[in-house]
């Protein structure tokens, strides 16, 4: 605020320095005691001046009304018009108004000039204004025109444009000037309203040069002022303000070239009609932006009502202009200057009331009006007076240099204030992360709690719980896992802020890392009808990155688009483009608007579409993404239309030779020094664990799986010892085909590979062999949740993180291979029990048939007794805990059952035998005989007339097919289909469940059952000749 005494102190000085400078401006270029001329005469023969300065041939003219005294540049002697002393400059008025207006006619000037004699002496006439037309005839010679005069209105033709002409004298001392004019459209003026310069050609020159290149000046002073009015509208807050300001001076430009020498007439050919035209359009237009400008600062009642009436007023005059034909518009002229000055004279007033009550700073913008102003008054005062002078543009120009020091001094005062307010927000966001991690840090515990007791309940009392509240314990547990997602984010920003992130570079097919995620991602779906499709090829370059930052950076851009589309299809597609994998997400989404591509990649911005913003997280994902992708050296982008879905693109540069080659060497160097250790820390183990670790003498057979041979070479040499057999598979599908030959221990898979993931493949290995039954350890970059928990899901058993700790590594191997031995021996010794339990009605029958022998062929009781001590003995043996036995004790122990079988059922009872010659294999024990315990107990004999069981074992070549089938009753549908379920099948004995189980321990080989009602039943099984 600034007190009113000061306000006019300062609005006094400032007008009274303008107004000073205004003066001495006039003094300086004024022509003082120039000659005038008399009755048509100017006499200069007398005045030392003329040589070095020009003047206005003002005074009194010869004028002929109602006559030209020219035709076509030929003087007319016909014409006895009498004469009359005018004024010049001045409007000519015609008394009798012939064209029914005293302004419209035409007529001829004459001015006779006298000068000193002298050969080759050159001169010129400068015109500036002449209504409406003219031509000018020096000593009878036609050396200029402006437009075509004539004696009626269809034969000449207007146009008023400044020109000048220059002529030399040959020893001439008298100078006749005829200007002819015609005036048929401007009402208001005729003849010469403006002084005509005359004096020698170099000096005329040199006036006219300085005139015009003042006119440069003004202009050249507005452009800059117009053109950092838009560089501040568009750098700064996008104040509409700069642009009115702009506009503004483009029209004060407009003025300046159409006023004084008028250069725009000579640059642009306008027609005489909108030569006015474009004068009235700009005065009304810069009118217009003024009050625009200052519109803001008005009183709210002027703001609402007079500013709407003046607009309107504004729009109508202009559309006056456009439309209406020039002697209408010309009699408009008051209205329109009227309406030009009204903002004008509202501006000093406003700034003054808003320099004294609200800022300070509109001191600059009062003294702006006041410049503007006075440059307007001293313009009409000029025209009215006829004051010849030179163009003053420094009253506008000081205007412009206050309007400036007005948006500098606020924009740099904005700037400063906008300093003091970032550094109070960069404070308060540091404030905000910290609490925010804090936070973090201490809600992961309780919030682990919670997510454990709810799946414990859940499990433990689901027979108990209803189905609502069981629904609500896993929706509880959602939940948690979900606030642990966003946790995990607020933590990785607050790393990334703090610079806490450091990459572990390798090469890295971005195909398997794909997979792997899509896989993660299959789980957290919610039901939603999404395809997630990796388009990426499983040849891909490797990318040079940090895999489990590339797992997290994929992780969160598919979960985003899964987050935010309901339907369709989302996929990840790459290619390369000059050594770099461009890699792309698409998803058929919400999209974007173009306001929020602008901030989604800043932090806590989410989607506010659609209730997009509901769908939970802190908006932190993309944010991590960009960083994670900047920290590669890469570049993330996204393109994006509302309901098309989104399409994000990030780039990574691609593995080179060397860096591949390098990262081998060091790897296995890396893994020999990792060996040596976990080998000398295997020397330290507990009594316990190198007691478990060699209760069997039997080599621990590992299947490693990993697209990369660097890391398989990695885990060659931790397992180099004797004690492991290391089989290996550069992928999933090669892993399902080693399956196969069975035998195997314990899995060990990478998480990250192309085609089929580890997750994936650990779920193809669970659709077989239970966890128990098969182990698989998976290998991962991350230890995220959601990484670890998509393996549980998929029914791995344990994981370790890379890079991989060999002393870890072990000791995760040697307890999940001793679960596994600690299950095939269950499993074994639960065969042997069972087949030691001989069922007491098979004791029963058997002892009945040799006593009812002993009285009919005392021979085939000898046999019996001999068959069924040799079942005994091979039943109960304790072989039968052995992992695997040879094929003929096998087939010895079904003789033996079946010839006793033959002598209880006779002819009730048919065998037939199909085995090939020289099959010399090794089996797990007791894996034939309850194939045919079951055809003949459960098959044949349930039938009244008995039936026939064939035993079938062919050699194959590379493997051997064991089949067993009969005539029996058969199995319906639903029984052969959970049959070999170990949670559905509640067979008791040794039954077909255990020796399916034993079978795919030994050699991975599934029992295969094939029956129909009344029909019979087959049961084979493949076994690989190299078990």
């Amino acid at each position: 605020m600034m007190t009113t005494r000061k306000i006019w102190i300062i609005s006094t000085l400032f007008l009274a320095i303008l107004t000073g400078f205004r003066f001495l401006w006039l003094q300086y270029n004024s022509t003082t005691d120039y000659p005038v001329a008399s009755q048509g005469v100017l006499d200069l023969r007398g005045w030392d001046s003329l040589n070095s300065h020009s003047l206005p041939l003002n005074g009194e003219w010869e004028f002929y009304p109602g006559t030209l005294r020219y035709q076509n540049g030929t003087f007319r002697a016909d014409t006895h018009s009498s004469s009359r002393w005018i004024q010049v400059p001045g409007n000519w008025k015609f008394d009798d108004e012939p064209y029914g207006n005293d302004k419209y006619g035409f007529g001829t000037y004459r001015l006779r000039i006298l000068v000193n004699p002298g050969k080759g002496n050159s001169y010129g006439i400068h015109i500036p204004s002449i209504n409406s037309s003219s031509e000018v005839y020096i000593n009878g010679q036609l050396l200029g025109h402006s437009g075509k005069p004539a004696e009626s209105k269809e034969n000449y033709s207007p146009l008023d444009v400044p020109y000048t002409t220059y002529f030399t004298l040959e020893d001439e001392s008298e100078i006749e000037l005829v200007i002819q004019v015609s005036n048929f459209d401007n009402f208001r003026s005729g003849g010469i309203v403006r002084s005509i310069k005359f004096g020698p050609e170099s000096t005329l020159r040199k006036d006219l040069s300085f005139s015009r290149n003042m006119v440069w000046v003004a202009c050249i002073a507005y452009a800059l002022h117009v053109l950092y009015g838009f560089i501040l509208y568009l750098v700064g807050g996008r104040d509409k303000r700069l642009i009115y300001f702009s506009l503004m001076i483009l029209c004060v430009i407009l003025a300046t070239l159409l006023d004084g020498e008028r250069l725009l007439y000579t640059w642009i050919p306008f027609t005489y009609e909108w030569s006015f035209k474009i004068i009235y359009l700009g005065m009304l237009s810069g009118g217009y932006f003024l009050h625009q400008l200052i519109k803001g600062k008005l009183p709210l009642s002027l703001r609402r009502r007079a500013s709407l009436a003046y607009e309107l007023l504004c729009g109508i005059a202009v559309l006056s202009v456009l439309l209406l034909p020039l002697h209408v518009v010309l009699a408009l002229q008051e209205l329109y200057i009227v309406l030009m000055f009204i903002p004008c004279f509202f501006l000093p007033a406003v700034m003054y009331r808003s320099t004294a009550k609200i800022d300070v700073d509109n001191i600059f913008l009062l003294l702006a009006a006041i410049a503007s102003i006075s440059s307007m008054i001293w313009l009409i005062i000029i025209n009215i007076v006829h004051i010849e002078m030179i163009s003053y543009p420094f009253d506008l120009i000081i205007a412009m240099i206050c309007f400036s020091a007005f948006w500098f001094k606020r924009f740099f005062r904005l700037s400063e204030e906008s300093h003091k307010l970032a550094n109070t927000l960069k404070q308060a966001d540091k404030q905000k992360d910290d609490f925010l991690s804090t936070v973090a840090h201490e809600l992961r515990n309780p919030l682990h709690g919670m997510i454990n007791i709810s799946q414990s309940v859940s499990e433990r009392e689901q027979d108990k719980l209803g189905m609502n509240s069981v629904n609500d314990l896993q929706m509880l547990a959602k939940v948690g896992r979900r606030m642990s997602y966003m946790l995990n984010d607020l933590l990785d920003m607050a790393r990334l802020k703090e610079n806490r992130i450091s990459l572990d570079l390798i090469g890295i097919s971005v195909h398997g890392v794909a997979s792997s995620v899509i896989d993660m991602l299959h789980f957290m779906t919610e039901g939603k009808p999404i395809q997630l499709i990796n388009h990426i090829p499983a040849g891909f370059p490797l990318v040079h990155a940090d895999e489990n930052r590339l797992n997290q950076i994929l992780f969160n851009l598919l979960h985003n688009a899964v987050k935010y589309s309901d339907e369709g299809e989302v996929s990840v597609q790459a290619d390369v483009q000059d050594g770099w994998a461009s890699i792309s997400v698409a998803d058929m989404g919400i999209g974007m608007d173009e306001e929020l591509l602008n901030r989604v990649f800043e932090p806590y911005e989410q989607a506010s579409s659609d209730g997009a913003s509901l769908r939970g997280g802190f908006g932190l994902g993309l944010s991590i993404c960009k960083k994670l992708v900047e920290m590669h050296g890469g570049t993330l982008k996204v393109r994006s239309k509302p309901n098309e879905g989104s399409v994000f693109t990030f780039t990574l540069r691609l593995a080179t030779e060397g860096t591949v080659d390098e990262l081998t060497e060091s790897l296995i160097a890396a893994a020999a020094i990792v060996s040596e250790g976990s080998r000398a820390t295997d020397a330290q183990m507990t009594p316990y664990a190198e007691l478990a670790h060699n209760s069997s003498s039997e080599r621990i057979r590992l299947l490693a799986v990993d697209d990369d041979p660097v890391n398989l070479n990695v885990l060659r040499t931790i397992f180099e010892d004797e004690t492991y057999e290391v089989v290996t598979a550069t992928s999933g599908k090669e892993a399902l085909t080693l399956l196969e030959s069975g035998g195997w221990d314990l899995i060990i898979s990478d998480v990250t590979m192309p085609i089929m993931s580890g997750y994936e493949l650990t779920a193809r290995i669970r659709e077989r062999f239970s966890i128990a039954e098969l182990p698989v350890l998976l290998l991962t970059a991350s230890s995220q949740d959601k990484d670890i928990e998509a393996g549980f899901r998929s029914g791995a058993n344990d994981y370790v993180t890379k890079p991989v700790n060999a002393t870890v590594l072990k000791s995760r191997v040697r307890s999940l291979t001793n679960l596994k031995k600690t299950v095939n021996e269950r499993l074994r010794m639960e065969a042997a029990l069972l087949q030691a339990q001989i069922k007491p009605h098979f004791l029963i029958n058997t002892f009945n048939a040799v006593s009812a022998l002993s009285r009919i062929d005392t021979n085939k009781m000898d046999d019996l007794i001999e068959e069924l001590t040799t079942y005994f003995r091979l039943g109960i043996d304790f072989e039968n805990s052995n992992r695997a036995v040879p094929l003929d004790r096998e087939l010895k122990l079904i003789r033996s059952y079946l010839f006793i079988q033959k002598q209880r059922f006779e002819d009730r009872l048919n065998v037939v035998w199909e085995v090939d010659d020289d099959v010399n294999i090794c089996i797990p024990p007791l894996t034939i005989q309850p194939l045919v315990e079951n055809a003949v107990s459960h098959g044949i004999m349930k039938r009244g007339e008995g039936g026939e069981v064939r035993i079938r074992i062919t050699d194959l070549g590379h493997s051997v097919e064991v089949c067993v089938s009969d005539n029996g009753v058969g199995i319906d549908e639903d029984t052969v289909k959970h049959i070999l379920d170990r949670q559905r099948s509640r067979c008791s004995g040794i039954g077909l469940l255990n020796t399916h189980r034993r079978l795919k321990q030994f050699c991975g080989s599934d029992l295969r059952i094939e029956s129909r009602l009344g029909s019979g039943t087959t049961v084979s099984f493949t076994i690989e000749k190299q078990n």
